[in-house]
């Protein structure tokens, strides 16, 4: 399974890129959900990350997608120019799916 990033910054999307992770930059809140979206189809993506600030642009949308949907999972990952990081992306999934450490 893959993992698939949705950004409002360019640089995350840059640097998970070099990384061998594909994923989109999107514009605002409705774009974002139509990425989610359409990442949710692709049956070979398992982890949806959404930055920081765009998953508080969100609502309550990441919580009815988690509902709706038992993978892929949906993440939220630090800010390039935000807070940082508190854990590692492995830590994130870890909580998505309710796994306590």
């Amino acid at each position: 399974m893959r993992l698939f990033v949705v950004s409002n910054d360019e640089d995350t999307c840059t640097g998970l890129r070099l990384a061998g992770i594909e994923g989109v930059v999107v514009s605002g809140a409705a774009d974002a959900v139509a990425a989610i979206e359409t990442a949710a189809a692709d049956s070979n993506i398992g982890v949806i990350a959404v930055n920081r600030a765009l998953m508080n642009a969100l609502g309550g949308y990441p919580s009815e997608f988690r509902a709706a949907h038992g993978l892929p999972i949906l993440v939220e990952v630090p800010d390039t120019g935000g807070l940082p990081a508190s854990g590692s992306v492995a830590k994130y999934v870890r909580e998505a799916v309710g796994i306590k450490e």
